[in-house]
């Protein structure tokens, strides 16, 4: 499952918001886009966090 799969990504507490734009885009309730732009707000470091979601998420 996607869910798990993308664990190896995510640093060992991620921020509460963060938390809630990944699990809309699991969801499918925010875009890719969306994702990538509202993700790592709280934390800038999140922007290499997001590309390995993306990256585990598309299977390469």
């Amino acid at each position: 499952m996607l869910r798990e799969s993308i664990l190896v990504c995510l640093p060992e507490r991620l921020h509460p918001v963060s938390r809630i734009y990944l699990d809309n885009w699991l969801t499918g309730d925010l875009s890719t886009a969306e994702f990538l732009r509202w993700f790592h707000m709280p934390n800038s470091d999140y922007i290499s966090v997001a590309k390995c979601i993306l990256t585990v998420a598309s299977g390469a």
